[in-house]
């Protein structure tokens, strides 16, 4: 087999979370619900990051016994999803994208930003609020009830007991495996 003739592109698996596009129409209806619930109430970065994260992985904060647990699970969600990369390197590594998602709603006019007493805050624009509209795939819908969950549970939260709580919950992984040990296990 030539290797110089062969495809590569398409043997790569794609995944629709390494994408800019789908992080940033994820925001936009992120900013969809946030405004909903609170409308015309800006939120800053830190939280964002928290709340996304969290909607898009919800089962690292809704509870076993939770009523909310099979509704996500019927909407699509995975509460034992295999992970190769720990829970707090999957946020870090989200976190740090989260600007350029950001820049890329602000550059199309979908959210604003403004300083409030020295915090910057984010929210929709009315054309932010058109677009996410028109998104209506069955993620779509499914992440938009995981927000509403997150935003209803986490709003109260100051910014130091959102940071605390976050800490423990990036650190409880659900289901993890170590390839090391895997290939060990093989091997004998």
């Amino acid at each position: 087999m030539d290797l110089g003739k062969l495809n590569w592109e398409s043997k790569i698996i794609f995944s629709p979370e390494d994408d800019a596009i789908f992080n940033s129409s994820r925001l936009l209806l992120f900013f969809e619900v946030l405004h909903k619930l609170k409308p015309n109430q800006g939120i800053d970065l830190e939280r964002v990051c928290y709340y996304d994260f969290f909607a898009a992985n919800p089962f690292l904060i809704v509870g076993k016994d939770d009523p909310l647990r099979l509704e996500l699970e019927l909407e699509g969600f995975e509460p034992n999803k295999l992970e190769y990369i720990s829970t707090a390197q999957r946020f870090r590594t989200k976190r740090g994208f989260m600007k350029q998602y950001f820049s890329l709603l602000l550059s199309k006019g979908l959210i604003s930003v403004e300083n409030q007493d020295g915090k910057i805050l984010y929210k929709i624009t009315s054309r932010g609020i058109d677009i996410a509209s028109k998104i209506t795939s069955m993620y779509a819908i499914a992440y938009r009830k995981s927000v509403t969950f997150v935003v209803k549970k986490l709003k109260d939260y100051s910014d130091k007991r959102l940071w605390e709580e976050a800490s423990l919950w990036l650190e409880a992984k659900s289901f993890q495996v170590d390839l090391y040990d895997m290939v060990e296990d093989i091997d004998e």
